[in-house]
């Protein structure tokens, strides 16, 4: 059993592990923009593949590119079924600064996706829900 101060310790040394699932090459922003912000980034350009990768390996919060994921609600499906309860933020690379901005800027729907420029904020928001559960198991344990 691990001490509250142990996991404390783990959290600051901690790592987050991103999955980005995008087929465009503007994604390479993505990339930049959250290695740069001190996370572990890996790619995927199809869902299948990353279907595969959710099955082989942890990742913390999962990054898909709205439009692709609304092109494959089948294999969403899927992907979503295989992270539990792994948080999903959908990301869109067309930012249209005349069109209407939302009222849920959340990310956490393909319908409701951020902009590029916030997808990091999204997954701090995220990391940060993923984080605090962390802490609450670990202090009920």
């Amino acid at each position: 059993m691990f001490n509250k101060r142990e996991v404390l310790e783990g959290l600051r040394q901690w790592q987050p592990r991103i999955l980005c699932v995008d087929s465009h090459a503007s994604a390479t922003y993505s990339f930049y923009l959250l290695r740069r912000g001190g996370y572990h980034v890996d790619s995927a350009s199809f869902l299948c593949d990353a279907l595969e990768l959710i099955q082989k390996s942890r990742y913390d919060v999962f990054l898909i590119n709205d439009e692709l994921a609304r092109a494959g609600k089948e294999l969403l499906a899927k992907i979503r079924e295989a992270a539990g309860s792994t948080p999903i933020v959908y990301y869109s690379t067309v930012i249209y600064p005349f069109s209407p901005r939302s009222a849920d800027q959340s990310g956490r729907t393909p319908e409701t996706p951020v902009a590029v420029t916030e997808a990091a904020l999204a997954i701090a928001r995220a990391l940060g829900e993923v984080k605090n559960a962390m802490i609450a198991s670990t202090c009920a344990a």
